[in-house]
């Protein structure tokens, strides 16, 4: 195998961490060691220990165990960087740290946080090593921040002539609505009242009065007006959606019926077996659009500098690598 210049650091990794086949299939772990950075191990059993966290199956384990050896020894690498340049992490920021994750995760219950971290193999010892490599390995990291001062007018202009899909708006609309549900005696009923006001609207169509004045609608107070600009997406009711978006602007639906939802005990949404009736009215549309470069400029600033920023991190993840002796 080949050598790589420097005795700065000295980085072994070993391949063979799968040894032979079992009935042609299964791969059998042989040296848990696979790599080790400077008199830092890294196992295997570390490395399968966080792959087991996201629920990799077996095949996942294989394809991406490289990988996370991979991220394991970067993470590594910022350590030796963040020694070299004489920095030190106070015991004290690491507690602080400690105690946010225990209260932000689990409401400062300590015995919960406990059983959490042994049901994946870890101590609290080794869980405030895990919190001491990540936070180091981020501040080295951030060390290659850049700023929107380091993106040129040109370069944004660029990625917006390349990705103009990324800044199309779609079709949205605003609705109003007069709602006949449950309070009425029946479907009958509800179907009869809502023929009724319906009339009334073809007569005098002032809709923001009768839906103020008519209907169960949760906006009925502010003259049936939702209030805000939506999407197809975004009504998850299908008739709704169909209704709504087929109606021009200014106009109002006849009267339409709609199986209501109800989120069951399990926690999933199904049909509640009420029928509510609906007359929806579309005050203003807004045309789906290219939104022009200047109103997006900020945020494609935002997307080139973490472009930026990611590209100098692997620079400088690899200038460490170049001084590693890899076996």
């Amino acid at each position: 195998m080949g050598l790589s210049i420097s005795s700065k650091w000295f980085i072994v990794v070993i391949l063979s961490g799968f040894g032979c086949l079992l009935g042609g299939s299964e791969l059998i772990e042989v040296n848990r060691v696979v790599a080790r950075v400077n008199g830092e191990v890294i196992t295997w059993g570390e490395i399968e220990l966080a792959m087991e966290k996201l629920n990799f199956s077996k095949k996942e384990k294989l394809q991406r165990a490289s990988e996370f050896v991979d991220g394991k020894v970067d993470r590594l690498l910022s350590q030796v960087a963040f020694k070299e340049k004489g920095m030190a992490l106070p015991e004290t920021y690491i507690e602080q740290e400690y105690s946010s994750k225990l209260m932000s995760n689990f409401n400062g219950d300590r015995r919960l946080f406990r059983q959490v971290l042994q049901s994946n193999g870890q101590s609290p010892l080794e869980y405030k090593e895990q919190l001491k490599e990540d936070i180091i390995h981020m501040h080295m990291l951030s060390q290659r921040k850049r700023t929107r001062d380091d993106i040129s007018p040109q370069s944004v202009e660029d990625y917006y002539q390349l990705n103009q899909n990324e800044f199309r708006t779609e079709k949205r609309i605003r609705l109003s609505e007069i709602v006949f549900s449950e309070n009425n005696d029946g479907e009958s009923d509800l179907n009869a009242e809502a023929k009724r006001i319906y009339s009334l609207l073809e007569k005098k169509p002032d809709f923001k009065l009768y839906a103020s004045q008519n209907g169960q609608s949760q906006f009925r107070e502010k003259g049936g007006d939702w209030g805000v600009f939506v999407s197809r997406e975004e009504i998850r009711n299908s008739k709704i959606r169909k209704v709504a978006f087929e109606l021009k602007e200014g106009e109002f639906s006849e009267p339409f019926s709609v199986d209501l939802l109800e989120r069951k005990t399990d926690g999933s949404v199904g049909p509640s077996g009420k029928i509510t009736w609906y007359i929806l009215k579309v005050s203003k549309i807004e045309r789906a659009r290219l939104l022009p470069v200047d109103e997006v400029r900020i945020e494609i600033e935002g997307i080139l500098s973490k472009h930026l920023e990611l590209t100098e991190q692997r620079k400088w993840l690899s200038r460490q690598k170049k001084n590693a002796y890899i076996e």
